[in-house]
Order: C-alpha cells, then sequence, then structure tokens
C-alpha cells in the first residue's frame, strides 16, 4: 500500500508540473517525475533528477524499460524510490517495442493521436534508435547527463533493451537486463552493432531468485531466451557474464540490484 501511495504522488507531482517542462518543486521526500519531448524527434520521456541536482557537474544516467503493462511512469516511480541519495538521472522513454501489439495502444501512451497514428506500420526499432539518441542528447544538453547511460528493463521490456544494447553498443556504459525477453525482435545479421565498443560493454543479466504464482512459469519460459540472447551477443563481439540470481525477491524490475550493479561499475 506505501509503495502505490507513493506512485501516486509520483503522478500528481507530475501533472501538476506539466508537458515539457523541468522538474517542478516537489514536497520533501518525493522527487518530481516531469514529461518531456525530445527536442529533434518526437519520442516522449519521462525523467526524475536526483536529490541535490545542479549544473555545476555531469551525473550518471539510468534508462529504465518497463514490462508489457507499459507503465512508462509507476515504473521510473520504483527506481525513484529505490535510488534514495543516489545521483542517477533516472529516464523513461515511451518506447514502442516492449512487448506484444495486445498493449501497444495509445491509452499506454502521452503521444497525440496524430503522432501515434504516424507510427502505425512502421519500423519501431529505427524509431527507437534515433529517438534514444534524441533522448539522450537532450539529458545531455538540458540537464548535464554523462554522455554514455546505463540501460535496464524487465520482461517484455528485454525485447527493447537487446535490440538498443546490440544495435547501438556505444551508447551505453552498461546494460542489465532483468529476467529479460528475447526472440531476435529488431535483429539480423545486418543490424547487430560492429562497432569497437560492443566488445568492452558491461552486460549482466539479473533474475529474480524467489518467483511466485504464475511468475514461476514466466520465468522458467524465459530462460532459453536469456541463454539464447547471451549466445547471439558473444557470437557478434559482445562481452557477456554468467546470470546473476538474486536471492528472495519475486518477478519484477529489481530496481535495487539494478542500481547496486551500476554503482560496482561506477566505482572502478
Amino acid at each position: 500500500m506505501r509503495a502505490r501511495v507513493g506512485v501516486t504522488l509520483l503522478i500528481l507531482i507530475a501533472a501538476a508540473s506539466g508537458s515539457d517542462a523541468a522538474p517542478a518543486a516537489a514536497p520533501a521526500g518525493v522527487p518530481a517525475i516531469s514529461h518531456h519531448r525530445a527536442a529533434s524527434h518526437p519520442m516522449r520521456y519521462h525523467l526524475a533528477l536526483p536529490a541535490g541536482w545542479n549544473a555545476g557537474r555531469e551525473w550518471p544516467v539510468l534508462v529504465v524499460i518497463p514490462d508489457a503493462a507499459r507503465d512508462f511512469e509507476a515504473n521510473l516511480g520504483r527506481f525513484v524510490g529505490a535510488r534514495g541519495s543516489r545521483p542517477y538521472i533516472l529516464v523513461a522513454p515511451e518506447v514502442l517495442s516492449c512487448g506484444g501489439a495486445r498493449s501497444r495502444t495509445l491509452d499506454h501512451y502521452s503521444y497525440a493521436r496524430s503522432e501515434w497514428d504516424s507510427l502505425q506500420g512502421g519500423d519501431d526499432f529505427a524509431f527507437e534508435d534515433a529517438g534514444l539518441a534524441a533522448v539522450l542528447r537532450d539529458v545531455h544538453e538540458r540537464w548535464h547527463g554523462e554522455r554514455t547511460a546505463f540501460l535496464t528493463g524487465w520482461e517484455a521490456g528485454g525485447h527493447t533493451v537487446w535490440a538498443l544494447s546490440m544495435r547501438h553498443p556505444e551508447l551505453w556504459r552498461g546494460v542489465v537486463p532483468v529476467t529479460p525477453n528475447y526472440q531476435r525482435r529488431g535483429l539480423d545479421s545486418a543490424s547487430f552493432s560492429r562497432a569497437p565498443e560492443r566488445s568492452s560493454l558491461p552486460i549482466q543479466v539479473l533474475r529474480c531468485g524467489a518467483p511466485t504464482a504464475d511468475a514461476l512459469l514466466a520465468v522458467t519460459a524465459m530462460e532459453p531466451q536469456i541463454t539464447l540472447a547471451l549466445g547471439d551477443a558473444r557470437d557478434h563481439g559482445f562481452s557477456s557474464r554468467p546470470v546473476r540470481v538474486i536471492p528472495g525477491v519475486d518477478h519484477g524490475p529489481l530496481p535495487g540490484p539494478v542500481l547496486d550493479w551500476c554503482d560496482s561499475l561506477r566505482a572502478r
């Protein structure tokens, strides 16, 4: 109940701040989530600055992709809650590829009807390639985010994460898919990157260690997909690490372990 109330507060605060505005001041202990459209691309995104943000330094960036429910803001709110005093700028772009056709509906998005109609029948992954590059430019220029970002996504968000990381490894400082799906969506022999950054890009899959009820079946079904993803990564010159199981946690985006892993890379 407490987590649900926290997400509700975040949504109310974000709505009050208006579209495409810098984050408004929030009540003590409740960081604001603001809503934006990329300056050079139609992609929309949600953003939460860390406590103490100022323009006098660069800040690490974590891009967060949801599951097929496509609840971009609530999923981002879980990372805001887990972030604490850590310095990450958190970003949730409204991507199209994080699930199947059943949930790919306008009610999950903030795009105008005309924008949404223009996206139908196009290449979702080409849209996301250009859109994420534009969003990261925005975050760097407007909020002094670092030029390369961390990337995470869970379950069906894995389709997006694997495609973004293996098509454009140069954009990412580290990639942490969480119990992810993978069916080679957006990837073929021509679209796997040959950029030199691929060989040194850290990729760490996390998996929940105590899934319950229906999640147990889902997690079991994902095991061969994870194996396929890591095999494809190695075959195309990417580095990969053994799957890390997080004991005692149910199926979900694992915001705490994701941020801990990002911290470990920043400490090197």
